[in-house]
Formats: C-alpha cells, structure tokens, sequence
C-alpha cells in the first residue's frame, strides 16, 4: 500500500494547490451539508409546537439564529426558512468548486500517467520490446491508465474522503441527538466490514486476470492488422476469424466474471446500508409514540441514514476500485522496472566538429541474464570518411554491431569510441545528431512524406530538405505524387513501394547532414542503376561522411574502402574487396553467392 501512495505522491506534489482545495474544502462543504438536518428538526419542532424553546432546546447555534432573526425583525419560522436556503446555496456552491478540481485533476491525472510512461518506454531496449507485446503495452496505457486510474486517481480517492468525513459527521450529529438510536443504525456497519476482507482476494484476481484478457485482445488485433498483407496472401482470413473469435470469447468471459464479483459486493454495501433506514424508521417511530423522541428529531435522522447510504456506496466503491487501480499500477510499475538498456548520463557535448573516427576495443554485447554474446571481443577503427561494409551469414551481429554506435545498445564489456571519446560520456542527443541511421526495415509514419523526412526538426530548411530528397534519389517520383511533399503516405508508407520506402528513410537519414551514416542493408528494394546513383551522388556531396553499411549488395562491396566479415559476434576476416576475393577467403564465397544471386534474379 505505501508503495502505492508514494506511486501517487510522484503526481500530485506538483498540484498542492489542488490538493489544498481538495483536503482543506472537502470538510467545510460536508460541515455546512451535515448542518442542514438540524435546521430541517428545529423547523419542524418549531411548526409543531410553536415554541422556540420547546423546538432548539438548549442549542447554543439554533438559538442564536432566532436572536439573529429577531434582530432583523425576522419571525422564527422565515429565520429558520431563510438558514436553510442560504446553507444549502453555500454547500452546493462549495460542492460544486471541490468537484469541478476534482474533475480537473482527474483529466490532469490520466494525461501525466501515460505521458510518464509513454516517456519511460521511449528509453527502454531491444529486450523490452521482446518481453512486453505491443497490444499490452498499448492496453497498459489506454485501458488501465483511462479505464481503471483516471478516475480512483482522485474523484475515487477524495470521494472516499468526503464518504468518511460525511459518516463521521453524521454519526457525531446522531449522537448529539440520540447515543442508543445511533447505535441501532450503525447496525450494517460490522456485515459491511466482514464483506470486504472475504471480497478482496477475489477481486484482486478477477481484475488481474482481466486485464490480461484486454492485452491479449489488443495484441491479436494489432498483429492480424500489421500483417493483413501476409494473412491475405496466404488466405488466412479465416483463421484469424477464428483466433480473434476465441480471443474476444475469453475477454468476454472475464469481462462478466469480473462485473459479477464488483455488483455483488457493490450492491452489498448498497443495499444492506438500507437496512438503516428500517431501523431508524421502526426504533425511531417508537420512540416517537413514547414521547423518548421529537418529530423533528426523527426527521434529522432519517435524513442523516439517507445521508449516509451513498456515502457507505462511494467506500464500497473505493475499496472494490482499489483492488483495480492496484492491479493496474503494478502493470505501470512492471514497465518502469524494466532496466533501461542505454542511460543518458554523459556530460560531453563536442565543442567543433566531429570528425567520424569509429573504435571499437574488445566490444562485447549480451543480453541481461544470457550468456549467449551476440558482440565478441571486437577491436578494429573506422577512419574519418571511410566507407566501411560488413557481411556475414543471418545472426552474425551485423545489425547489433551497427547498433551500439548510435546507442541504441551499450556494450556489456570493453568501450566504443568516437573521435577517441567513449559513446557512454557523450550526451544522447549530441551523439545522435551527428548520426544517420536507416534500420534494416524502414519504419514510416501515417502521416506526409515531409513529416515523415523531417520527424519533428523543425530547424531544416526547406533547401536542405529539397537536397536531401534529391540526393536520395526520390526527386523525381515525389514530383509525380498529387501533392508533392505533402502527400500522404498511409499506415506505415502502405501507399508507396519498397524501394520508394527505402529512399524516404535514407531522406530522412540525409537531412540532418550527418557525420556518420549508417545502413542496416537498406537498399535491398533499390535496383541496381538506383543504387549506383545514390552513392556517386553521397560520395560527392559528401565526402568526409563516415559510413558503415550491412550489404549483400556486390556492387555496393566493390566500392567500400574496408570490408568485415562477421560470424558469431566476432570479425573473422578484414581488408578491401581486391584484397579478400584474391584467396579462397570467407568472403570470395559469400561475395559470389551473392553475385550469383543477383543474377538469378535478374
């Protein structure tokens, strides 16, 4: 539990105010509710019997209101009348002031919540991804942020507040009236208290499996949807009918079993709360005949018990939905505990430019928990402005070797340098800048083919952006889309080819001007004479840039200046392409292979 509150605490210490109003007006709103009761029994004491002292009695408050009254030559009965509307305009304004905060804070609440966590999940690794489905990370940040936090996050929370603070003063105001009928009515309270300890273990598996339902429901949709092109080639619609009709059967089935355990035990505090009022109404009424109780007095009471139902109903509520809301934190809390794979805690910030001058001294990568190394022990340097290719079988560590310049991952042992300078004490963003990188898989955006080039740098001109489409190769045929630049390209690029997806991430890549340009076998879509044109066009207009390539491309092999070849994390055999096809070398074998293959295909 203080786990959870100090989950919270991280949000709202940024609000005191709201909290102030929160806390501070809260008590003063059921202050002024609570006193209306007694003003409604002096009232209709006074009318039944028409003597003040038989209908306030001793009531120091009651009978400074007809002092008051009679000072502005007010009758008792318009005194008492005119008490009543002024106390209830107070109560509603105050009631209205408190809950349009709350309603505030709760919008304000979810907002933070998933943007905190959206944030966190930015930094996170490779291994995060492999461990959490994007259908659960998505159901983590809409369902059980919108559907199961928001709201307890502070409507649920506070109205538990008001909820005791309305019983407690009721009870003091019972008491005041009559100790033994107050303890009649207090009769459910004990069955109420019993229903929640048998009730919470229930809940806390019901919701947790629930929610688990909701992320593989979400996880089925997103993949059958990404895949659509796959499941239509393959006719697989009706299998994906399927799977998603036993997903959606499954969600349904914790959807009701969890909805039964919540009406029962909300209706419990509900219904059996009611008993009250029987209670005051049958004891009450007695005593009333028997002269041991006014009329005005029962009056009060009835309205203190009915005062008190929906009060026992918001701290059913709130035990029921803390249940919930501690499921769904500890699914927000499983997210931030995972341990970011890269940290952003240099301080070096380079002061001209960088030169390029890559490093690597014994690098090694692995994964937390796993012996396996997919980077082992490399040693070799990458000069300024040197085009560098490496090659090797599938699962060599081509791309996580590519991976660890721009810190998409550290290395686990030894260093790699830039410029002499560890990656670790650079700044992310100061490292990154200077860094083009294109995935092996472009990854677009539903949105324009100029956002998608300049992602949000809103520092590029519109020359720079021009130059870098053109020396991607991608001029011409953006002339030819209906609106240029600002054409839509669909959900993830759906509406452009693999090779014009290709050239838009190199776009994209290019417009920042960087020193470093890396390509995980990024130009597989390109044909040939594309190919060739593109780095005619890079060698020329830039020159100094360091570039480090994942190919199987021959003719982009045969212009780099140095060639790796990988197996096992490890570099087997280095030097120029002359160099390595002039003896039967790994990579004479590969290179042909892959000659071959080009050929066969044309």
């Amino acid at each position: 539990m203080l786990d959870k509150i100090k989950w919270f605490w991280r949000y709202y210490k940024k609000y005191k105010y709201v909290l102030a109003v929160l806390f501070l007006l809260t008590p003063v709103q059921t202050a002024f509710q609570v006193s209306i009761p007694r003003l409604i029994e002096f009232t209709v004491d006074y009318v039944k019997t028409l003597e003040i002292s038989a209908a306030v009695g001793s009531n120091r408050v009651a009978i400074w209101l007809n002092e008051l009254g009679q000072s502005l030559d007010l009758s008792t009965g318009l005194t008492f009348a005119l008490a009543l509307v002024l106390l209830g305009l107070v109560a509603n304004l105050l009631y209205a002031f408190v809950q349009s905060h709350r309603a505030w804070m709760n919008m304000r609440l979810e907002w933070l919540f998933r943007q905190d966590a959206f944030d966190k999940i930015t930094l996170k690794g490779p291994d995060f991804f492999n461990r959490f489905r994007t259908g659960d990370i998505v159901t983590r940040l809409t369902d059980d942020v919108a559907e199961k936090l928001s709201w307890f996050a502070c409507s649920g929370i506070f109205r538990f507040y008001e909820a005791l603070l309305m019983v407690t003063f009721s009870i003091i105001m019972m008491m005041s009236i009559d100790p033994v009928l107050t303890l009649w009515s207090a009769g459910p309270l004990p069955v109420l208290i019993v229903i929640f300890f048998f009730s919470s273990s229930l809940l806390d598996k019901r919701y947790a499996y629930l929610q688990k339902r909701i992320s593989d429901f979400n996880d089925t949709m997103e993949a059958c949807f990404s895949g659509i092109r796959v499941v239509k080639a393959y006719v697989r619609e009706n299998a994906q009918k399927k799977k998603f009709g036993q997903i959606i059967e499954r969600r349904k089935e914790a959807e009701i079993s969890t909805i039964k355990a919540m009406t029962v035990v909300e209706s419990c505090y509900f219904y059996i709360w009611q008993f009250g009022i029987l209670i005051v109404i049958t004891t009450g009424g007695y005593m009333v005949i028997h002269s041991n109780l006014s009329a005005g007095q029962l009056v009060a009471f009835i309205y203190y018990v009915i005062y008190m139902i929906f009060p026992m109903f918001d701290i059913g509520q709130f035990l029921v939905k803390s249940r919930q809301s501690a499921v769904s934190i500890n699914r927000l809390q499983e997210l931030e505990r995972h341990p970011a794979l890269v940290t952003d805690e240099g301080t070096f910030s380079p002061d001209g430019d960088i030169r390029g001058a890559v490093s690597f001294e014994n690098a090694e990568f692995s994964f937390p928990g796993s012996d396996i190394k997919i980077i082992d022990r490399l040693n070799f340097d990458i000069k300024p402005g040197q085009t560098v290719a490496l090659v090797g079988k599938v699962g060599a560590g081509k791309s996580w070797l590519t991976n660890l310049i721009p810190r998409l991952v550290d290395p686990t042992g030894g260093r790699v340098s830039l410029d002499g300078h560890d990656l670790r004490k650079f700044r992310l963003e100061d490292l990154r800048r200077h860094i083009g990188y294109v995935p092996q898989e472009p990854v677009l955006f539903s949105d324009t083919v100029r956002k998608n080039i300049l992602f949000g740098r809103e520092d590029i001109s519109e020359k720079v952006l021009e130059w870098a489409v053109e020396v991607s190769q991608l001029k011409d045929e953006i002339a030819s889309f209906p609106k240029g630049l600002d054409t839509e390209i669909g959900t993830r690029g759906m509406s452009i080819s693999g090779g014009q997806k290709q050239r838009l991430a190199l776009a994209r890549a290019l417009v920042g001007k960087p020193k470093i340009l890396i390509l995980d076998d990024c130009t597989s879509a390109l044909d040939s004479r594309t190919e060739t044109a593109l780095w005619d066009q890079l060698h020329k207009v830039m020159p100094d840039m360091t570039a480090i390539l994942v190919t199987h491309r021959p003719d982009t092999l045969e212009q780099a200046d140095m060639i790796y070849v990988m197996e096992e994390g490890r570099i087997v055999e280095s030097g120029t392409h002359v160099d390595l096809m002039s003896n039967e070398t790994r990579y004479a074998r590969i290179y042909k292979r892959y000659q071959l293959a080009e050929e066969v295909a044309g």
